[in-house]
């Protein structure tokens, strides 16, 4: 085995400003994606002194260079495309299919309670959808169990919130996948870099854009499902049948960036 280096010259992320730190996020989040989804091999801590803007770009135009590939991890194609699913649904808030993308990624069991899941997925998951890290996170949870007002609505929110955890913890019988385990540091690390250059980041719609580009560009048949699902699915009050023209205009305009 052979290890072979190259010397970059720049300045870490984590001795830049905001303004510049905003520009290169955009440039390793397409870094990650494409690692991610496309090359199933990924840096695994994408923290800022890992991230290096160059002095200078390459021959080939790059301006942002990955340090220290020294924990790294795979993800095979079917993977993949589960979590690629799993995204889309979460961007669109249809729990009841992002509980079959848990089940195909060995998060949830195949006998899991959907009637308890899926309830609970919308409390946790939907105030994260909206970006703004923990602080944003943590007011939109307290906002949704009415702990806004009097310290009587506290109380009983905190109350709520709390058996809400209990239910998680004793009664949904999820597991990590050692992988998703180092995907979520990863995530995590991305998202805590992203917002300090834009405090309202929120990676899952943030990386919709990718998505998009990708469900419009390849036609394997499990991404071409995964297309038929945004397209037609019907998710939360919407009963209609047929094409959804609002999501087939917000993944046109995702795809094509504006």
């Amino acid at each position: 085995r052979v290890l072979v280096s190259e010397w970059m010259d720049g300045v870490k992320l984590s001795q830049c400003p905001p303004d510049e730190i905003r520009e290169i996020t955009a440039v390793a989040q397409e870094a990650f994606l494409y690692q991610l989804f496309d090359l199933g091999f990924f840096h695994a801590d994408p923290h800022p002194g890992n991230i290096l803007k160059l002095n200078e770009p390459t021959p080939e135009g790059h301006t942002v260079a990955l340090l220290d590939c020294g924990l790294m991890a795979s993800i095979d194609r079917e993977d993949q495309d589960y979590m690629i699913s799993a995204v889309i649904h979460l961007a669109n808030k249809d729990y009841a299919s992002l509980v079959d993308d848990f089940i195909r990624l060995k998060i949830l069991p195949t006998d899991c309670d959907r009637a308890t899941i899926i309830p609970l997925m919308d409390k946790a998951l939907s105030p994260y959808v909206k970006g703004g890290g923990a602080k944003k996170y943590e007011a939109e949870l307290k906002k949704m169990y009415g702990m806004e007002e009097d310290i009587s609505s506290q109380a009983g929110g905190f109350a709520s919130m709390t058996q809400d955890a209990l239910t998680v913890l004793n009664d949904v019988p999820f597991s990590i996948p050692p992988y998703f385990a180092i995907l979520g540091r990863a995530i995590v690390t991305l998202e805590g870099i992203a917002l300090t250059g834009n405090e309202d980041y929120g990676i899952i719609m943030e990386s919709y854009p990718y998505i998009a580009r990708k469900l419009l560009a390849e036609n394997r048949p499990e991404i071409q499902q995964a297309l038929q699902e945004v397209l037609f699915s019907v998710t939360g009050g919407d009963s209609s049948n047929g094409l959804k023209f609002t999501r087939l205009l917000a993944l046109l305009n995702n795809a094509s960036g504006s």
